[in-house]
């Protein structure tokens, strides 16, 4: 069982996404996830590319990456809520607590590849175990 945000979660996301024939997008979306106040790690930083080939994600080290087209920052409790389902992304933005970057008409151009990237990770947040904020 892996725990959420940790390196072999990760790895597994994007195996689980790699696996999917059904994620993919004409044209290519960067997203980048940044996840604060992560216990035992701090700030957990990955990218999410889906283009035609599929979707794979990358986690953010350093040295020069591709430049996000849409950033998402939220705290750890915030990140868990929306991963449990006991909050909607849109929820927490209204109240502050998920902040987008970059060009948000990505959202709406990409709402297809999205709805197949929480299809795709289905099994996998079944499995994620977390821990307390």
């Amino acid at each position: 069982m892996p725990e959420f945000l940790s390196d072999p979660w990760l790895e597994e996301l994007d195996r689980a996404l790699r696996d999917s024939a059904s994620v993919s997008a004409l044209a290519p979306i960067v997203i980048e996830q940044v996840v604060v106040d992560v216990p035992g790690r701090g700030e957990v930083r990955y990218r999410l590319r889906v283009d035609g080939d599929g979707a794979r994600v990358s986690v953010m080290g350093g040295g020069a990456a591709e430049a996000a087209d849409l950033r998402l920052t939220t705290d750890y409790a915030t990140a868990v809520a929306i991963a449990l389902g006991r909050e909607n992304a849109q929820i927490a933005l209204a109240r502050g607590r998920l902040r987008l970057g970059g060009d948000v008409d990505t959202l709406i151009r990409h709402a297809d590849a999205l709805g197949a990237l929480h299809d795709a990770s289905a099994a996998l947040r079944a499995a994620t175990t977390f821990s307390p904020p």
